[in-house]
């Protein structure tokens, strides 16, 4: 896959292509039609830093309300450096237009994402996904070189029946994109929501049928575990 000519077929691509010949920091820009509804979210990160800076090395975690919900994400990854960036609704293509200020701040030693779900939800198809997680990855190699990505499966839900198989395509060429680079992964913990029969296990959802219980976070912590880096161990410090 030649990667710069994927980019330049997505909007998103535009953009990074246009920051790669120019150096325009992209949450300068103010064509991007959501801005407005994530800075707020971005403004209260930066408070947040401020009276608490987060260490250096620790682990990023970006992504929708899938991350924002998780409260005790900290508390399921006790031996480790956490930051939770995540901001509800939000959609890959926020994260890579403030990219410079929830990402590059950080210096984290590992990137976690969970996106996808509302994206698709809002007419997006899973090749043009494709093309804002080539976009995001190389953000990463060039303002964060070598530093490894790992993106979670986009989850099926009952509340959006609908995408499920939009999202399992989603989900494939993710993971066939991954194969491709050496610092960048693919998590499924989609399919732990899934019964032998084939059917999602509604106790892993809580009463919308579309974000996750307690439940369905404590089967996401025993599947994204393994895949912390070592680099992040509070017994390191």
């Amino acid at each position: 896959m030649n990667i710069m000519n994927s980019l330049k077929k997505s909007a998103i691509g535009l953009l990074l292509f246009s920051l790669l010949l120019t150096g325009f920091n992209l949450s300068a820009q103010r064509t991007y039609p959501t801005s407005e509804l994530w800075k707020k979210h971005v403004a209260s990160f930066r408070e947040a830093d401020l009276k608490n800076k987060p260490a250096e090395n620790s682990i990023l975690f970006l992504g929708s309300s899938t991350f924002s919900g998780w409260k005790g994400m900290a508390n399921s990854f006790p031996d480790h450096r956490i930051i939770n960036r995540g901001f509800g609704g939000s959609q890959l293509s926020d994260l890579i237009f403030f990219f410079q200020d929830v990402v590059v701040p950080y210096h984290p030693c590992q990137i976690i994402v969970y996106e996808g779900d509302n994206d698709i939800a809002s007419g997006m198809w899973s090749e043009q996904y494709l093309q804002d997680v080539i976009t995001f990855v190389r953000l990463v190699e060039i303002f964060l070189p070598g530093t490894p990505v790992d993106f979670l499966s986009i989850k099926p839900s009952p509340g959006r029946a609908n995408w499920t198989e939009e999202y399992n395509k989603a989900n494939e060429l993710v993971r066939q994109f991954a194969g491709s680079k050496n610092h960048l992964r693919f998590i499924d913990a989609a399919q732990l929501l899934i019964d032998a029969e084939g059917n999602l296990i509604e106790d892993y959802y809580v009463d919308d049928k579309v974000h996750l219980s307690p439940a369905g976070y404590d089967l996401w912590q025993s599947a994204i575990l393994p895949y912390l880096s070592d680099k992040a161990l509070k017994s390191n410090d």
